[in-house]
């Protein structure tokens, strides 16, 4: 198959966004050519049968610009590929639909958000299929999805319990409004003085900022701040702090948050007040925002016995329905 894959950035470093360097290397194993169409490129290190072009946002290219580049590149690589997949941005997919439409090429869409707006709409519509990963990944129903699983490197993400903190918690993710930090921070605040958290996060927009700047006060408020340190990581020493980790907080309300399922690759035990995360956690890792921080006391709590049994549930669980290996030789089929 000759694919090829628009997304947001390629950078195997970036905290947020890392993931997906090891998805095309993944891709690059099932199709005989992969070229990438990203907004912004960093560090990346491909196969030979991979192509990464970028529309320079990291250069600092506006919008309008990305877009005239977009539909160039779309037209001047047509011999590169007969499939489209759009990764997580339904808007490359209304803008690039008349051209590919043009060029016969079949347009698929990635998305796993449980959020969305008319752009979306047009995209499931005019896109062939959309994968996600859970019944919970689209803000809608839609004949027109197929539920697939997520994909996570699970040889990345191998647990290592000898190395294992037990004071310390982290929570991962953008620091942004619907991730409710604010919420995990009133949790951590119930456990024993001696724990400590560790934020894994960056900003992205204005807004962004804002909510740090009210998480920073609440940790001052609280008289947290020699217990909680926010910062960004790669994506690789992501995974080594999650394999270190006794306990992942987590309140996100959006679709099936990725890093849940880290945590779970990884055999780091959870306590998730998000609604998707309901799809895959046992019993004892769901809580409400009324019983959070008792829930993480009871996790916290378990004996090591207990605790080994919940860690290699949770990773049997990625390794049998998310895992990375399994999602890309699935989606390839079902593109051809």
């Amino acid at each position: 198959m000759k694919l090829l894959i628009i997304t947001q950035k390629v950078d195997r470093d970036d905290p947020v966004l890392g993931f997906f360097h090891r998805w095309l290397q993944e891709f690059a194993l099932h199709c005989t050519e992969v070229t990438v169409i990203a907004q912004s490129v960093g560090s990346y290190e491909l196969p030979a049968n991979v192509l990464v072009v970028s529309l320079g946002k990291e250069r600092g290219n506006p919008l309008f610009l990305q877009v005239i580049r977009f539909w160039w590149l779309s037209v001047l690589m047509a011999r590169r590929y007969r499939r489209v997949l759009v990764h997580m941005t339904p808007v490359w997919v209304v803008l690039g639909w008349p051209v590919w439409l043009l060029l016969r090429a079949s347009v698929f869409l990635w998305y796993e958000v449980r959020r969305g707006g008319v752009i979306l709409q047009l995209a499931v519509y005019l896109a062939r299929r959309t994968f996600t990963a859970t019944p919970a990944g689209l803000p809608f129903p839609s004949k027109r999805a197929i539920v697939t699983g997520h994909g996570i490197d699970t040889e990345l993400f191998a647990q290592s319990i000898d190395q294992r903190d037990p004071d310390l918690v982290v929570a991962v993710g953008r620091v942004t409004g619907i991730k409710h930090y604010d919420q995990i921070l009133a949790c951590f605040r119930e456990l024993p003085s001696h724990m400590r958290l560790r934020i894994v996060g960056g900003v992205v927009t204005g807004s962004d900022v804002t909510v740090l700047a009210s998480l920073e006060s609440l940790i001052r408020q609280w008289h947290l701040t020699g217990r909680v340190m926010i910062s960004t990581l790669s994506h690789g020493n992501v995974a080594m702090l999650l394999r270190q980790a006794s306990l992942m907080l987590h309140a996100s309300q959006g679709g099936l948050d990725k890093v849940v399922l880290e945590a779970m690759a990884a055999g780091c035990p959870i306590v998730s007040t998000g609604l998707a995360s309901a799809h895959v956690l046992p019993e004892r890792c769901i809580a409400t925002h009324k019983d959070f921080s008792g829930k993480a006391k009871a996790i916290l709590d378990l004996s090591s016995e207990e605790k080994s049994a919940l860690q290699r549930e949770l990773r049997r669980t990625i390794e049998e329905k998310h895992s990375l290996h399994a999602l890309v030789p699935r989606l390839v089929s079902l593109m051809a």
